[in-house]
């Protein structure tokens, strides 16, 4: 039996806040965390790439209007932020968002593919960043060139060494797991978390609106047998509050190591346990990843704001339409 894991991740200490209670959907689910694309453009080209599930976008939100809306979402109950695109590292007024959000939540964290995190890393955490997810698909040059598009690894790698040199910690590994390409490099990607001090997340690929013809269907891999395998030969397993996710430390030769299976296609816990509300790069809310059908915008309200009101209507709104895309089936 898993034990049960009362916090989601190590937060770096901030001066205590009064924590609202989150706003609920119609399916009892609290939301209580924002995810929060800040562009789509990216200097790498992963051909499985969803990009937060959005459409095309010719505009993004500016940086007061990133906390307004995050100001207003706080005192609705949302206490974390994970900042996204696209690759947000290419704004260039990516410190001056975290600078401006970062006292307002308990826990802000980005997603990068690290090509540029080698050179931000210090200057991240001084604006107030608690931490970083970075995407890794393979340690084989040839492999995460043919996914990415880019010969940057040894740039992903330096920059995930300076990212934890300086505590942008815990740093995650966000591993897509592809049929055919990746499938055998997961012992040396666990060797690599281990060595780095890195948490390593194995993601399932994903259907998206992005993709309707499932188009990507031959590289999906099964990570059932993972978990199984993992359940076997763990020294302990912690079942996370996000998704119901698992957490399971395995001890290797060069140490121990955390391993998160993320598997989202067909799931009925990956729904049943989501806070998050989403929001496109170009401002609107976004309920749910896999739909575009039920979108919220809200870029003119925060343009020209002028009181909350008509923003928390919005919020309200999104939250109620909320729906487990994945149900239990009957």
């Amino acid at each position: 039996m898993p034990m049960l894991e009362s916090d989601s991740s190590p937060r770096k200490e901030k001066e205590p806040t009064c924590i609202l209670e989150p706003v609920v959907d119609t399916h009892g689910r609290p939301v209580n965390y924002l995810r929060i694309s800040l562009t789509q453009r990216c200097n790498h080209s992963c051909f499985f790439c969803h990009s937060e599930g959005e459409e095309s976008a010719d505009t993004e939100m500016a940086p007061a209007e990133i906390e307004r809306l995050v100001q207003m979402a706080v005192n609705h109950g949302v206490t974390r932020v994970k900042l996204t695109g696209g690759e947000p590292l290419l704004r260039d007024d990516i410190f001056e968002i975290i600078h401006r959000i970062s006292p307002l939540v308990q826990d802000l964290s980005l997603t990068t593919n690290g090509t540029l995190l080698e050179s931000m890393a210090l200057d991240l955490k001084k604006a107030g960043l608690n931490r970083v997810n970075v995407s890794l698909h393979s340690l084989d040059s040839k492999t995460f060139r043919e996914v990415t598009g880019s010969t940057s690894l040894p740039s992903v790698k330096r920059g995930i060494a300076k990212a934890v040199e300086v505590g942008l910690t815990p740093l995650k590994i966000n591993m897509t797991l592809l049929k055919t390409l990746n499938e055998s490099e997961i012992s040396s990607m666990l060797e690599f978390a281990a060595e780095t001090g890195a948490v390593l997340q194995l993601i399932e690929l994903q259907d998206v609106p992005t993709d309707p013809v499932n188009s990507l269907g031959a590289y999906r891999a099964d990570l059932t047998p993972l978990e199984k395998h993992f359940e076997e030969i763990a020294k302990e397993v912690v079942q996370r509050n996000l998704h119901g996710r698992k957490h399971y430390t395995i001890q290797l030769t060069q140490g121990t190591v955390i391993v998160e299976i993320i598997r989202s296609m067909r799931n009925s816990n990956f729904c049943r346990f989501c806070t998050r509300l989403r929001v496109t790069s170009d401002g609107k809310l976004k309920p749910c990843l896999y739909r575009n059908d039920n979108l919220i915008p809200i870029r003119t309200i925060l343009s020209n704001y002028k009181n909350e009101s008509e923003l928390i209507q919005a919020y309200m709104t999104a939250v109620g339409v909320r729906e487990p895309y994945w149900q239990e089936e009957e």
